[in-house]
């Protein structure tokens, strides 16, 4: 990948990075605005990490795709790999990549979310420390997913 593409990625995924980060922390914050503390148990966590990458992913990737056509750089790499070729068909189907992507990642995160806080101990969590973490998350998120979708349409199967 040449510096020029490289650059595009960045400035894409920083693009996301924002807008997500501003999104999901005020999502975040009308659902428990009227909350002292947050629940943190293993539920909890995986209904909320679950809710927000389907959310990232289906808001994210026809944002992607449209940047992809609009600036040309759709298949412009080989696909190699079988993970190149799966994402490459995984992103002809909008709907698939959306929900396949974000189950996988959200299942991950939860699990090391859930992990992480269990050996904590932490059970509730402060309102405005909630916002906090959950607007990072959601920022790093949408980077990554803007860079995976992106990724997935630059390759090319033939």
């Amino acid at each position: 990948m040449n510096r020029e593409l490289a650059t595009y990625i960045r400035f894409q995924a920083a693009i996301s990075a924002t807008f997500n980060f501003f999104i999901g922390g005020m999502i975040a914050a009308l659902v428990y605005h009227k909350a002292d503390y947050v629940p943190m148990d293993t539920i909890s966590i995986s209904i909320d990490i679950t809710v927000t990458c389907l959310l990232t992913f289906a808001i994210t990737t026809p944002f992607a795709r449209a940047s992809l056509r609009r600036d040309k750089t759709g298949s412009i790499f080989a696909a190699k790999t079988v993970f190149d070729r799966l994402l490459h068909r995984l992103f002809c189907h909008p709907f698939l990549i959306s929900v396949l992507l974000s189950l996988c990642a959200a299942v991950i995160l939860t699990s090391l979310t859930a992990v992480f806080f269990t050996l904590l101990g932490v059970s509730v969590m402060p309102f405005y420390l909630y916002i906090v973490l959950k607007s990072v998350f959601c920022a790093a998120l949408g980077a990554f997913v803007t860079c995976m979708v992106l990724y997935a349409g630059m390759c090319s199967v033939e």
